[in-house]
């Protein structure tokens, strides 16, 4: 019973690492690598993985507040339908494409790919990591 109150806040729960073949890519390339997602100490009925590419860069906007925003460029939806079991590992390969007219990494660009495992009534882990566009 703990060990499905704890999982479902967070707590040793489902793990997810995003990990891509290579940093450096050029428009137009396909990024690809796998989710490594690991169960945590209770089985937890996963829904979905989400992947999405988007770009964070840095612009003033008279609406809004912030000087950093996304704009999302690709996304990618997973169906992964079944309990994962404690400690249980997956590895689920994954490919996106780079647009053409994607902008280059610099000090006011920058590219991430955010991962999510979306789990039923419980916290949805996530990773990010930041890719180099050349």
């Amino acid at each position: 019973m703990w060990k499905d109150f704890f999982s479902s806040i967070g707590l040793d729960s489902v793990k997810v690492d995003t990990i891509v073949e290579k940093q450096l890519i050029s428009p137009g390339e396909t990024l690809s690598g796998h989710i490594h997602v690991k169960g945590g100490q209770a089985d937890e009925p996963i829904d979905k993985i989400h992947i999405l590419l988007y770009l964070q860069y840095e612009a003033v906007k008279e609406d809004s507040d912030f000087s950093w925003h996304e704009k999302h460029f690709e996304e990618i939806i997973i169906p992964f339908k079944r309990n994962i079991k404690a400690y249980e590992e997956h590895r689920v390969p994954f490919s996106v494409k780079v647009p053409l007219e994607a902008p280059k990494t610099d000090d006011t660009h920058k590219w991430f790919v955010r991962t999510k495992v979306f789990i039923d009534q419980a916290v949805d882990p996530e990773d990010e990591d930041e890719i180099t566009v050349q």
